[in-house]
């Protein structure tokens, strides 16, 4: 899903240029740069080894709760391609993945093995940031997935949709 990969930034002063999507992860309430770089193993080394993991842990996260999203509201084609719809609805879905990254990072800053402030006065914080994330990815992937497109694999309507609206006086 490299499509993904990249499209939220993170802003650095190493990292000038603007991402794809106008958007950066470390401008959520909670997560700044140094909290990412402070949570670094030893294979990470830094802030750019926990970005570049986060975003692959969290793309293998994203296809499967996308589908399933999708199968909750549409019967679709076994032949759809799940990857080329999330690429052609990525601005639509960006919402989504910024906060499932923010959750994968608080998961990370959790389970860090390293000793600092990040890692353990404000691991209580953490998992707060990490329920609240993962509550505004589900939200926001649902919202999103009310808005795709998925004409191209043979859908049926959407059971969240009725099907006669009757109005009473």
């Amino acid at each position: 899903m490299d499509c993904l990969i990249d499209y939220i930034g993170l802003q650095s002063c190493a990292n000038q240029e603007p991402s794809a999507s106008g958007t950066y992860i470390n401008t959520i309430a909670g997560i700044s740069l140094e909290s990412i770089d402070k949570i670094a193993n030893a294979d990470q080394a830094s802030y750019a080894g926990v970005w570049r993991d986060a975003q692959t842990e969290a793309a293998l996260t994203f296809k499967p709760n996308f589908m399933a999203a999708l199968n909750k509201c549409y019967t679709l084609s076994r032949h759809c391609d799940y990857e080329e719809m999330i690429c052609e609805n990525i601005e639509l879905l960006s919402e989504a993945w910024r906060y499932l990254l923010a959750y994968q990072l608080m998961l990370y800053r959790i389970y860090s093995n390293r000793l600092n402030r990040f890692t353990t006065v404000d691991e209580g914080k953490a998992k707060e940031l990490a329920a609240e994330y993962n509550a505004r990815y589900q939200e926001r992937l649902a919202d999103a997935i009310m808005l795709i497109d998925v004409s191209s694999c043979c859908q049926t309507e959407c059971s969240n949709n009725p099907q006669r609206v009757q109005w009473l006086p």
